[in-house]
């Protein structure tokens, strides 16, 4: 299992992991990933052998606070449970993300969904900025980062990796789709904290609204956090107001735009799965009609090789008439 369902592309020298960049004297920690079917980021396994974990970070940290970890944008970290694998790995970073799809303290495994790919942090700066994940392992959360190969499961070189998935993979990415207007909306996870300032405390009815994640059970509720004005905020999934849902990928991506703006790193992650469901679809429309062509071909090639045998059935038989005529001619003779 990789960190992507389906392909995986290493697009450039400089997004292999070592030292890659400036004319091999600079240092770049990790490997840059890039998803071709899928934009969900998951939890990788070493060498076909499944590892698990914990979720130890999953922020952002600001430019303005000075630390040159705002250059991963929204990442995370997930501390690997010991003894599981012969190396000296214990963390595995995961970054640039659209959205974190996991909170801190959460266990999770090979397979289990992450993060949506961005390019958030200094990866927005690049030229031209395409969307992938930085993925990084290291010893300690403060080391340098170490091969990553045994978890990307490819060399570390260019070039496109795995297979090609058939179809729309399904992401993972739900909302909250608001079925009543009692649906109240919390700046916490916390039955006390409702948003007064915000639409009375109440979420709009008929809405979606992106869930950034499931934040689990406070207060005997099970509680979202999700995405509302360009702001984060707490709702309670209660089945008389409101459920969680998947949308198509035009309607995820509308429906974010529509509570976070153009500009936001969760419309800028359902942007790009709306790119690439987009590009599967016309890669299958293209595949269809070379099919459909191939089909017309063999069509036409069986009309011929029909008309073939219909016109040497006909010869054969205008022989047989112009023997039996011979032989009646001679009487019979021949």
């Amino acid at each position: 299992m990789a960190i992507f369902k389906g392909r995986v592309r290493v697009r450039y020298g400089y997004s292999r992991w070592g030292y890659t960049r400036n004319n091999g004297k600079g240092w770049h920690g990790g490997s840059d990933e890039e998803g071709l079917d899928s934009t969900t980021i998951r939890m990788p396994d070493y060498k076909g052998k499944s590892i698990s974990g914990r979720v130890v970070t999953a922020r952002k940290v600001d430019r303005s606070t000075g630390s040159k970890t705002w250059e991963w944008g929204w990442y995370v970290c997930v501390e690997l449970d010991a003894g599981q694998t012969p190396d000296a790995v214990n963390c595995l970073y995961f970054c640039h993300n659209a959205r974190n799809l996991v909170s801190v303290g959460q266990r999770v495994k090979s397979g289990d969904a992450l993060a949506v790919m961005g390019n958030t942090g200094n990866a927005a700066l690049a030229s031209p900025p395409f969307a992938h994940c930085h993925f990084e392992v290291r010893a300690t959360t403060t080391g340098a980062g170490l091969d990553p190969t045994a978890y990307t499961g490819h060399p570390n070189a260019v070039g496109t990796y795995g297979t090609a998935i058939n179809g729309m993979e399904d992401d993972g990415m739900k909302f909250l789709k608001v079925t009543s207007g009692k649906c109240e909306v919390f700046t916490a996870p916390d039955v006390n904290a409702v948003d007064k300032p915000y639409n009375g405390g109440k979420l709009t009815e008929g809405v979606c609204y992106p869930v950034q994640a499931e934040v689990g059970s406070s207060g005997g509720y099970s509680w979202v956090r999700i995405f509302v004005a360009g702001v984060q905020r707490y709702a309670v999934v209660l089945a008389d107001r409101c459920q969680l849902v998947t949308l198509s990928p035009g309607d995820a991506f509308t429906a974010c735009v529509a509570q976070g703006g153009g500009t936001s790193d969760a419309a800028e992650g359902l942007k790009a799965q709306l790119e690439a469901a987009n590009a599967r679809a016309d890669a299958e429309a293209r595949r269809a009609d070379e099919a459909d062509k191939r089909a017309a071909e063999e069509t036409q090639r069986a009309d011929r090789a029909q008309a073939g045998e219909t016109k040497a059935n006909e010869q054969a038989g205008e022989y047989l008439r112009r023997i039996e005529s011979a032989k009646a001619a001679l009487g019979g003779a021949v």
